[in-house]
């Protein structure tokens, strides 16, 4: 009888292993979440604020009250300016072009958007979660622009005194006089110049060179290059930490002041430069964000933001969908955890309540291209094609 039991058994088992496995199809899971047309499955933590098409910036209010967003998908470019107490869009804003430059001045009454590829630098006015058009500060005319004037990050000088504005792909910074709107000046960088990043003292700059892979820094007046050390592919977003970390000086080596944190985007790192108060840069550290310990690249680290108490380090990992937290407190920094995202995340910013704020590039699903094929429609019988005419 044995025998005949463990025949029965076992051929219920291959029964039930050759069915063939339910069907997966695009759209709204039945757990929750949604399943993209890549085969991802996302569904992401906290409360979710819909935006306009591939939001990739953020700038925050001085008194911390309104988040502005930059959106710049197959929508028109706009601005959103969202409530950060209720977590709710307030207004929109169009825009003539922008490109992941947005910024307030140091007073924060203004507003600047890097024009992309209409080569300027629009200017807003801010008032009480208002935005209103300003003037348009002209970096290339249009009569002479060619495919190759495009304008992305814009930072102010720490004295507000000066705009800085990246020009991809003429390989430079333009400054200019915001009271003017004149262009006073062209600082040269490395290959297509990403992020922009003031010390301090305002008297010298950091610029992430996409194309070179290197953090270049720069005299802010003169234009001179300082120093510059390797990161790694597409080194993007960085962020100031005024710690230096807990880890003790080498011996014979000046010890670092402060740090910068880099991500570099074709990798699975975050890179740590520390920075003497002689402003010497020397790679620290690499953190890897990876969430598997022989994971190959496709993490795609693109945005940082620190944690108010400087702790803990937010990492936006575009292409994995989540949000790296790594503890940066501790003589060898490490991943405490992840956070889900939406799809594609390309800007993450920690309030000073703590709140996390992540935007999600291609938001929370997947959507069919308008006029694109469709499974769910029935074939047309006939393909007859156009006539002519």
């Amino acid at each position: 009888m044995k025998p005949i039991i463990l025949i029965a058994l076992f051929l219920a088992a291959a029964l039930l292993c050759s069915q063939p496995a339910p069907r997966e199809q695009v759209g709204p899971l039945p757990g929750g979440g949604f399943l993209l047309n890549s085969g991802w499955h996302v569904q992401p933590a906290g409360k979710q604020v819909p935006l306009d098409t591939f939001p990739m910036a953020t700038a925050l209010s001085r008194d911390g009250r309104y988040l502005l967003v930059l959106n710049g998908g197959y929508n028109p470019p706009s601005i959103s300016v969202l409530d950060t107490a209720s977590a709710r869009e307030l207004s929109r804003v169009p825009v003539a072009d922008g490109w992941l430059g947005l910024a307030f001045n140091p007073k924060g009454d203004r507003v600047y958007v890097g024009g992309g590829s209409r080569a300027s630098v629009f200017e807003f006015t801010f008032e009480q979660g208002k935005l209103s058009p300003a003037r348009t500060f002209v970096i290339v005319p249009e009569d002479k622009r060619t495919n190759r004037d495009f304008i992305g990050d814009v930072v102010f000088s720490p004295d507000g005194r000066l705009l800085y504005a990246a020009d991809l792909y003429h390989d430079s910074l333009v400054v200019l006089n915001p009271q003017s709107g004149m262009v006073i000046d062209h600082i040269k960088t490395g290959r297509r110049p990403y992020r922009i990043l003031f010390h301090p003292d305002g008297k010298s700059l950091f610029v992430t060179s996409w194309t070179d892979g290197i953090l270049g820094h720069y005299d802010a007046v003169s234009g001179a290059l300082l120093s510059s050390v390797r990161i790694g592919p597409h080194p993007t977003d960085m962020v100031w930490d005024a710690s230096a970390g807990p880890a003790e000086a080498v011996e014979g080596e000046a010890r670092a002041v402060a740090r910068i944190f880099v991500a570099a985007a074709n990798t699975n790192n975050v890179y740590s430069i520390g920075i003497t108060a002689g402003k010497e840069l020397r790679l620290a550290e690499s953190i890897n964000v990876s969430m598997t310990p022989r994971q190959p690249l496709g993490m795609t680290p693109s945005a940082l933001s620190l944690s108010p108490d400087g702790k803990r380090l937010y990492v936006a990992c575009s292409d994995a969908n989540a949000i790296a937290v790594a503890d940066i407190s501790q003589d060898r920094s490490h991943v405490a955890g992840f956070i889900p995202t939406g799809w594609y995340p390309t800007a993450v910013r920690v309030l000073p309540s703590g709140s996390v704020v992540v935007l999600n590039g291609r938001g929370l699903r997947s959507y069919p291209n308008l006029r694109g094929p469709n499974p769910l429609r029935t074939t047309e019988p006939v393909h007859a094609g156009v006539p002519a005419p």
